[in-house]
């Protein structure tokens, strides 16, 4: 299940990671961004402080404890180190509490999807970070983080479902376009899974165009394809694209 995926990624190193997870007493609420980039609002927007500053008409489910981001960064080395500042602005920012490389993720970049496909050094890194995040209206909170550089489809097919990790929240924001490297998909397969990861909170900007690689992934990978759940569910709160996306207002979904 979800703790079961997690300690997956230490590969039996008992370091930072394997201890959070020993300290949990449940199943872990997971939060996973797929084609994350360097977005980091969600640690923000998913708290219980964010949800009681916009409260919904209808119950909303428990938030995340932890959060999974994937994506490839095709560009760069990410650089995570203690003390980086990962987001600034007049109202927020987003830094490094502690940070503890994870065992590498060896999965291939397939360039029917992603718009770099070579594989670099950084590819296949896997971070454990505990993110400090202040708010100028909100109470300082601390989140737990796994980064993974890798292909979301790859990570999804070959690490995620084999190990029927759950994702209480799913976010669907900026889907390949996030980078500046970018990719041939939208994600809209992400809808095909949702039953399957278990999620009860799908938060999307509403991109759901199949493009190239999107078919390919879900023929490349039929862990991938369908049926697929017709979105969006039951409207918990609506954020303008101007404070996320880009693309399209953000919509909180209740799942059932």
């Amino acid at each position: 299940m979800s703790k079961q995926l997690l300690y997956n990624l230490t590969r039996g190193y008992r370091g930072s990671l394997h201890k959070y997870l020993d300290g949990l007493e449940e199943e872990p609420r997971i939060a996973y961004y797929a084609s994350a980039c360097q977005d980091y609002r969600p640690l923000l927007y998913l708290s219980e402080d964010y949800a009681a500053l916009y409260p919904s008409a209808i119950p909303e489910p428990l938030p995340p404890n932890i959060f999974l981001f994937t994506d490839y960064f095709p560009w760069h080395d990410p650089g995570f180190h203690e003390g980086q500042i990962l987001f600034k602005d007049e109202r927020m920012e987003i830094s490094v509490l502690s940070l503890e490389e994870l065992p590498r993720q060896e999965l291939p970049l397939h360039q029917e999807i992603v718009a770099f496909p070579e594989i670099r050094n950084q590819t296949g890194r896997s971070f454990f970070m505990r993110i400090r995040v202040t708010s100028h209206r909100l109470k300082e909170r601390i989140c737990p983080l796994i980064y993974v550089v890798a292909e979301n489809e790859a990570f999804c097919a070959e690490v995620i479902l084999p190990s029927e990790g759950k994702m209480s929240h799913i976010i669907h924001v900026r889907y390949g376009g996030g980078c500046g490297g970018g990719g041939m998909a939208t994600g809209v397969w992400m809808l095909n899974i949702l039953d399957r990861l278990g999620c009860t909170t799908f938060i999307t900007d509403g991109q759901y165009e199949i493009q190239q690689g999107d078919l390919f992934a879900m023929t490349c990978y039929h862990e991938l394809s369908g049926p697929c759940r017709t979105p969006p569910g039951k409207t918990i709160r609506v954020t303008e694209s101007k404070y996320w996306s880009g693309h399209g207002d953000v919509q909180w979904n209740l799942l059932e």
